[in-house]
């Protein structure tokens, strides 16, 4: 699987924006690094609550690879872009796509340019199968990447 695809997957479900609304997120200011990420998943719709936390590390462009993410998924879900502060965004994403359907609410804080949060709840349906989570994602820059890593 695609190392790039690893550190996005979390947010591609709501990274989800017309190009215009891009414009608004501060992405160029995410360097180019080995990024190491923590994703700690609560699937609210099972009884009890499972939870899990999951870490990777990745050679990427956070910048490149969601502005990649968002521009091929821009015309599946109707979005808004919100912004929060200096450095935090909202973006809501409502999608209907035949049997998945589903809201999805992201906050993504760029707390500098070694490090971004994001909070993701997600809500729909799959094949009437009813799903709730929520991610609490955060990524840090932990350096050059080595001779042989992906420079994207």
């Amino acid at each position: 699987m695609n190392p790039a695809f690893k550190l996005l997957a979390p947010l591609s479900f709501v990274l989800i924006a017309p190009s215009h609304a891009l414009d608004q997120l501060p992405l160029d200011q995410l360097q180019h690094g080995l990024w190491k990420v923590e994703r700690k998943i609560e699937k609210l719709e099972e009884n009890p609550v499972v939870r899990e936390t999951r870490h990777s590390e990745y050679c990427a462009s956070p910048k490149k690879e969601i502005l990649k993410t968002l521009r091929t998924a821009s015309y599946l879900c109707k979005t808004d872009v919100t912004k929060l502060a200096d450095n935090k965004f909202a973006i809501d994403a409502a999608c209907k796509l035949g049997i998945v359907s589903g809201t999805n609410k992201t906050t993504i804080t760029i707390v500098s340019p070694s490090e971004y949060s994001a909070e993701v709840e997600n809500k729909g349906s799959k094949l009437g199968e009813k799903q709730h989570r929520k991610e609490f994602i955060t990524a840090v820059r932990t350096g050059d990447c080595s001779e042989g890593e992906s420079k994207k």
